[in-house]
């Protein structure tokens, strides 16, 4: 089998790295030489081939921003092999849901793994990426059986769990779980005070800015591209942290109400994590 990846950074050379086997040729194309060259240099593609070649591949993984997928999806729709199967790794899924319907594109299984790294590029790729982690797939109508079922077996090779759900459920989901968090830790980067702030900083401030170190280009690119699901969430938070915050300003604030918001935050975790536990 060949594999072909088109956009060489984190996503993409992850990818290449988990899905590296003798029996197998992995290549690559990236519209920026250095990419592909930092690529090839770290063994995450055999070969670094011209878009046209790429495209002949068995099953091409596209691995690009969202501002660009569409218009590379529909440049792949033209010189992909009669046979090549296409998935997609954006985290935002109803433009690319509606392109699929519209390109009536049978091959395309449109997708998104919920993994990733506050560091960008290749440099920062790993064969692990991908362990234990859920590869969200969001096919159409037209989408083939066959191809879903294809781009499955390679993400369960890589260690991840495929499930799938529709389009405008997924960008629901990934509002709350993945681009809020994004927009918090930026927020309270943002409201530090520098050095100050980060000798009295624990693990808890780390761990909860830790991905506002991301690319703000990609995360502008994701906000727009999910705005009303991700407004929608923020509402949803601006109102419960307004609701302790009117506690707390009370003359004489309710620690029941204060101890009742910890522990709903509590008790919804405890049940995610042992809804994620093997059984």
């Amino acid at each position: 089998m060949k594999i072909g990846i088109v956009g060489l950074g984190l996503i993409g050379g992850s990818i290449g790295l988990a899905l590296r086997d003798p029996r197998r040729e992995v290549v690559g194309y990236d519209a920026y030489p250095e990419a592909a060259e930092l690529a090839l240099k770290r063994f995450c593609v055999d070969q670094v081939q011209s878009l046209e070649e790429v495209c002949q591949a068995d099953v091409i993984f596209v691995a690009v921003p969202p501002s660009v997928c569409v218009s590379l999806l529909a440049k792949i729709a033209q010189l992909r092999g009669p046979d090549t199967v296409v998935t997609d790794c954006t985290s935002v899924k109803a433009e690319v849901a509606a392109w699929a319907k519209h390109a009536k594109a049978e091959w395309f299984v449109p997708g998104h793994p919920m993994a990733g790294h506050e560091k960008g590029t290749a440099a920062f790729a790993s064969a692990w990426m991908f362990r234990g982690a859920t590869w969200l797939l969001t096919p159409t109508r037209r989408t083939k059986t066959s191809a879903t079922k294809v781009v499955s077996g390679l993400i369960e090779e890589m260690g991840a769990k495929p499930a799938r759900l529709d389009a405008e459920a997924h960008d629901a989901h990934v509002a709350l779980t993945s681009h809020l968090p994004h927009v918090v830790a930026s927020a309270l980067a943002a409201m530090s005070d520098g050095d100050a702030a980060m000798r009295t900083a624990g693990p808890s401030w780390r761990d909860m800015t830790r991905v506002a170190e991301s690319d703000p280009e990609l995360w502008t690119q994701i906000s727009l591209g999910n705005r009303a699901a991700l407004a929608e969430t923020l509402g949803r938070l601006e109102g419960k942290l307004a609701e302790f915050r009117e506690e707390l300003l009370r003359d004489v604030p309710d620690a029941a109400v204060l101890r009742g918001f910890f522990e709903s935050g509590r008790l919804a975790k405890v049940k995610t994590t042992m809804d994620k536990e093997p059984q």
